[in-house]
């Protein structure tokens, strides 16, 4: 069974808390409606999601919602993916309010779960990886080896390998 790859868009593909403009990013004016918002996007990222798509069904786990692929998939060179919607954010004691919702959406399937949100904590079974990401730095080059470790079915703790810069 494939595993997913579940993806938050704000935190891991747009740094919102950098300070300026990272290196490798660029900025972004996204506009529908009478909204606008100001992004950061890495042209590399979609082309590493791309190729991780050979290994992952990837799937928008963003609060974007079905925005991500309108107005954000076009940016990155990402097909049209399927989300994962949220009808209401649960009251939660610890962790992200979005657990209960991938939990329900990916049932048994294995996962990784990209969210500057999420805890390490969140889930715990060995088919299953949250990968919390800095807001302020988004997804790195090592970030994108550590999930293709993980998917080769390598175990982090054998390698030492660092999940996190």
């Amino acid at each position: 069974m494939r595993p997913f790859l579940l993806l938050d868009f704000d935190g891991p593909l747009n740094p919102h808390q950098a300070d300026g403009i990272p290196p490798g990013y660029r900025q972004h004016e996204i506009t529908e409606g009478k909204k606008t918002w100001r992004v950061l996007l890495n042209p590399h990222h979609g082309a590493e999601l791309n190729n991780l798509a050979s290994t992952f069904d990837l799937v928008w786990a963003t609060s974007w919602e079905h925005g991500a692929n309108r107005l954000l998939a076009p940016l990155l060179g990402l097909p049209e993916l399927p989300t994962i919607t949220w009808p209401d954010r649960r009251p939660v004691r610890r962790g992200s309010w979005k657990t209960q919702y991938i939990a329900e959406w990916t049932g048994d399937r294995p996962f990784v779960w990209v969210d500057d949100e999420a805890k390490e904590t969140e889930f715990t079974g060995e088919h299953q990886l949250v990968y919390p990401v800095d807001a302020r730095i988004g997804l790195t080059a090592t970030d994108f080896a550590a999930i293709r470790f993980w998917a080769a079915g390598k175990s982090f703790a054998d390698k030492a390998f660092p999940t996190h810069p």
